[in-house]
């Protein structure tokens, strides 16, 4: 339990929040931050109606607020907050509980979901110091996110069989019809969740080695590898793909495809991206086409990732000629980032191909890549509609049965490969 006690001590200054023992058979901590959320207990009720699994699950809501919330927000969380406190007092038992970790008027500096986040998540690892669990699970969910059945087994299934495990991305799917949202909601978060797929599915492509989807309603980590990771950041967005970027080179993490997530689709102004806030951009400008990054740019970064052997113990003018051989816009990003001087420095502190490998790409990582393709896009290439990245894509790995289908049409495809896939 030391690397647990070790990462409270530095990175958690505030006192344990639950004081009601754990139980014995405590393995999973499920994580929600919540702020303004009205149907939070149709999450809790999805987890209640979930298949019981072998050891006891413990629910952290995270109800928080900040100094500048608005009336609306505090009136909601005192709803909310009695909402639980009743659910709690029905249906808490041993296998299944849920507490409350209440975050009231927060310093605007820090207020928002990554310090929520953080807070339930650390309070997680206290509990597994309590309860002596070594190898805890923690999971990532949101509050107004719905889950299959076998959510709960299928998470303790896939730490069970692999002791190593230090996390997964969970499967996914927006709701894209009903009657809660209007049509043109519904067909943009098919763009939305377009565009999360063909991401994914263009960094495999090129074989960068960290490319598992990072949503914050739908993934796990161990206790271990959260407190090795240096435990959740207090971003007010991205804090999800921060984290997981920590997390993925640690090596086994996986893609959990056999259970669902089910996010919300709804708008929301509370964070300056991801679903809610992609939707309300979007919403407010109905006329506004949602464009992507063109699939040329990641073709580029496929030739270049392919040649990653030649770069181990190179000289620096056998790289200058290497470097000739690629695109001008990748040509011109590798000398804005300083590669040579960085490719020194990873054959320095390198004895082996396969660690070469694995520092190349700390160095080229998920962020790099981000700052990579805006570069690009600003001065090299136009963005497209994502259904044309796409079938630019189902082009190069020649799937061409699937290129004329229409956006709904394709990420219903899409979807089922990814759940049929290991």
């Amino acid at each position: 339990m030391e690397i647990f006690e070790d990462y409270i001590g530095k990175h958690c200054n505030y006192l344990t929040f639950i004081e009601e023992y754990p139980s014995s058979k405590l393995k999973n901590i499920i994580v929600i931050p919540c702020c303004n959320e009205p149907e939070l207990i149709k999450t809790i009720d999805s987890l209640r109606n979930c298949i019981k699994p072998q050891f006891h699950v413990e629910v952290i809501v995270v109800l928080n607020s900040s100094v500048d919330s608005e009336n609306e927000v505090i009136v909601q969380n005192k709803i909310t907050k009695k909402e639980i406190h009743e659910w709690a007092q029905k249906y808490n038992q041993e296998i299944l509980k849920v507490y409350l970790i209440e975050l009231e008027n927060l310093p605007a500096k820090i207020a928002g979901v990554g310090y929520a986040r953080k807070t339930g998540m650390d309070e997680a690892v206290r509990r597994y110091i309590i309860s002596e669990e070594k190898n805890g699970i923690i999971c990532g969910l949101d509050a107004d996110s719905i889950v299959d059945e076998n959510y709960l087994i299928e998470i303790e299934k896939l730490f069970l069989s692999d002791k190593e495990c230090n996390g997964c991305s969970i499967y996914f799917e927006h709701p894209i019809t009903g009657n809660q949202f209007s049509e043109e909601i519904y067909r943009r978060i098919i763009e939305y969740e377009l565009f999360l797929r063909y991401y994914k599915l263009a960094l495999q492509y090129i074989e960068f080695p960290h490319y598992h989807f990072t949503v914050g309603s739908s993934f796990a980590v161990s206790s271990n590898i959260y407190c090795k990771a240096g435990g959740m950041n207090k971003r007010k967005a991205g804090e999800d793909f921060y984290f997981l970027q920590k997390v993925m080179p640690h090596g086994n993490y996986y893609a959990l495809n056999t259970t669902c997530v089910h996010p919300s689709c709804r708008p929301s102004d509370r964070v300056p991206f991801g679903t809610g806030a992609f939707i309300s951009q979007y919403i407010d400008t109905p006329d506004k086409a949602f464009l992507t990054y063109n699939f040329k740019a990641f073709l580029n970064l496929k030739e270049f990732f392919n040649d990653i052997g030649l770069f181990y113990k190179t000289d620096n003018e056998l790289i200058k000629k290497i470097n000739l051989k690629y695109h001008s816009s990748l040509i011109n990003f590798l000398e804005l980032n300083n590669f040579q001087e960085a490719l020194n420095s990873i054959n320095s502190n390198t004895s082996t191909m396969s660690n070469f490998k694995k520092r190349f790409f700390l160095w080229f990582d998920a962020f790099r890549i981000l700052k990579y393709l805006n570069f690009v896009h600003q001065h090299y290439y136009k963005k497209e509609l994502v259904i044309e990245s796409l079938r630019s894509y189902l082009f190069h790995v020649n799937r061409l049965t699937e290129l004329h289908l229409d956006e709904r049409e394709l990420l219903i495809q899409l979807r089922n490969i990814e759940k049929t896939s290991s």
